[in-house]
């Protein structure tokens, strides 16, 4: 009886894919695993799980061996090229398999303090004061562990779809690969909480481009703009500090 082929991975679930890469017997998952693992869906895939491995708690420094390859692989989107290249030493890096099985399968849930807020509140707009929807809240309550990456990324599978196509055509690619460079930089940069906002718009991004869904890439501008409105809040609070302190140096010395 003639071998069976091994399956398309094209044709199969992102989220699948996810769910396999973390039952292989060896017990480094590489890079070289992952580019071969996605096929055509090569930049979204590997910029969507980069992402995430990111968002981890990593030492000084940890964040920058994600965001190198991130931002070699978004410089190949932004110029069009076809399918992902990365460089063989590249391609050794790895991570330990259960690092990736406790990122995919844990249950995040969210602060006490957020879900109390959620259930409980009301947002005050424009002198209005709004309470969240009821299946939002249905949706905290049925779930006080919170929900896995992988059942997230399976929610997310079933709403998102192919539309807007303007904003995933080939030059809407180039503006999101330049767009991804920047937001790389600063997930490597020593901000405290700083890598969070941007990693979230890479998902977003990475999700849109996987799914060819426009309002997936609308909600990554959005997160891009959060991370340039708090990177800027960090950076004016910097300077005022260090203005204030300039000024007490100075006093010393009058």
């Amino acid at each position: 009886m003639p071998a069976q082929p091994p399956p398309n991975d094209d044709l199969r679930r992102f989220s699948d894919v996810l769910e396999d890469l973390g039952h292989a017997p060896e017990p480094k998952l590489t890079m070289a695993e992952l580019v071969a693992s996605f096929g055509e869906r090569g930049f979204g895939a590997m910029i969507l799980i980069l992402s995430l491995l990111a968002l981890l708690p990593w030492p000084p420094g940890g964040k920058a061996v994600f965001a190198v390859p991130i931002i070699l692989m978004s410089l190949e989107l932004a110029f069009q090229r076809q399918s992902v290249w990365l460089p063989r030493w590249m391609l050794k890096a790895s991570v330990s398999r259960s690092a990736y099985n406790a990122l995919i399968a844990t249950p995040f849930a969210a602060p006490a303090w957020l879900r109390r807020w959620v259930l409980s509140s009301r947002v005050r707009i424009a002198h209005r004061r709004y309470m969240f929807a009821d299946r939002i809240r249905r949706a905290v309550r049925r779930r006080p562990k919170g929900a896995s990456v992988l059942k997230l990324v399976r929610a997310i599978e079933r709403l998102t779809r192919p539309r807007l196509p303007l904003l995933t055509g080939d030059v809407a690619d180039t503006f999101t690969g330049l767009v991804c460079v920047v937001l790389a930089l600063i997930m490597a940069l020593p901000i405290p909480f700083g890598d969070a906002l941007p990693g979230i718009a890479l998902v977003l991004f990475a999700l849109g481009m996987m799914q060819r869904d426009g309002f997936a890439i609308l909600l990554g501008i959005l997160a891009t703009a959060a991370s340039a409105l708090y990177l800027f809040l960090i950076w004016a609070t910097v300077v005022e500090v260090g203005e204030h302190v300039a000024g007490w140096f100075g006093s010393l010395f009058h």
